[in-house]
């Protein structure tokens, strides 16, 4: 079994959020651990698949957390930023875009 570096970490830190009633996000993640964002950015970069772990902890945590404090704006938001910066996905058309379209027609 591979040794991963973070997602221990991200699998505590997910059950401690849990049982104190807040959300699992990333940002609080990388703060519990003074992790820096551009480290983690390169780890990412260098570690897909545990990245791409961790990722799926977060989702998990969100889709699951039953929070009614949490609107659906909120929580999709929290989603699209997760997986917003993935580089393959498919380009994504804005409504902005769009909508400059359908003016021009």
């Amino acid at each position: 079994m591979a040794k991963f570096k973070y997602l221990p970490k991200a699998e505590a830190y997910a059950a401690e959020c849990r049982a104190g009633g807040t959300l699992a996000n990333r940002a609080g993640f990388l703060r519990r651990y003074r992790i820096p964002p551009g480290q983690y950015r390169t780890f990412c970069d260098d570690n897909k698949d545990e990245a791409g772990l961790i990722d799926a902890l977060f989702e998990d945590e969100a889709l699951n957390s039953g929070s009614k404090s949490l609107s659906a704006t909120v929580l999709g938001m929290y989603l699209k930023s997760l997986f917003g910066e993935r580089e393959d996905e498919a380009p994504r058309i804005s409504i902005i875009s769009m909508q400059d379209g359908e003016d021009a027609l």
